[in-house]
């Protein structure tokens, strides 16, 4: 499981909360399973109250912001506004990067609540 101290969540769920009603999106970076950095990331999402998506140049730009910084990318992070903090058959389907956590923020009931999973992208 990750390491990630409060500040840092706190952090990442103030971000994420700013995006409300939309879904937000960041990173999470650090070493092995310390998580030492948050970056939020535009969501360039279709439909930004369902879904999120990075754009590739702000991706490739934070990934070597990452590696400079001598860290790893350990998770993608966003939230679900109103879903529990688990992973949608659109999260599921859309997953690209089973080298990553899949970490998930609900703000569906009064306190935000996460969840981390590892998820292995099946063929279509």
């Amino acid at each position: 499981m990750l390491q990630v101290s409060e500040e840092l969540i706190a952090e990442t769920i103030a971000d994420l909360k700013r995006c409300l009603p939309q879904e937000g999106v960041g990173l999470w970076s650090g070493r092995e399973r310390e998580v030492l950095r948050w970056r939020s990331l535009q969501n360039v999402a279709a439909d930004l109250q369902t879904g999120y998506l990075v754009q590739p140049q702000e991706w490739l730009e934070a990934l070597a912001e990452v590696r400079q910084a001598g860290l790893a990318p350990l998770a993608l992070v966003h939230s679900h506004p109103t879903a529990a903090a688990v992973p949608s058959a659109r999260d599921r389907r859309e997953w690209m990067y089973p080298e990553l956590w899949c970490v998930i923020v609900s703000f569906q009931d009064r306190s935000p609540v996460w969840q981390a999973y590892q998820i292995k992208r099946t063929a279509p």
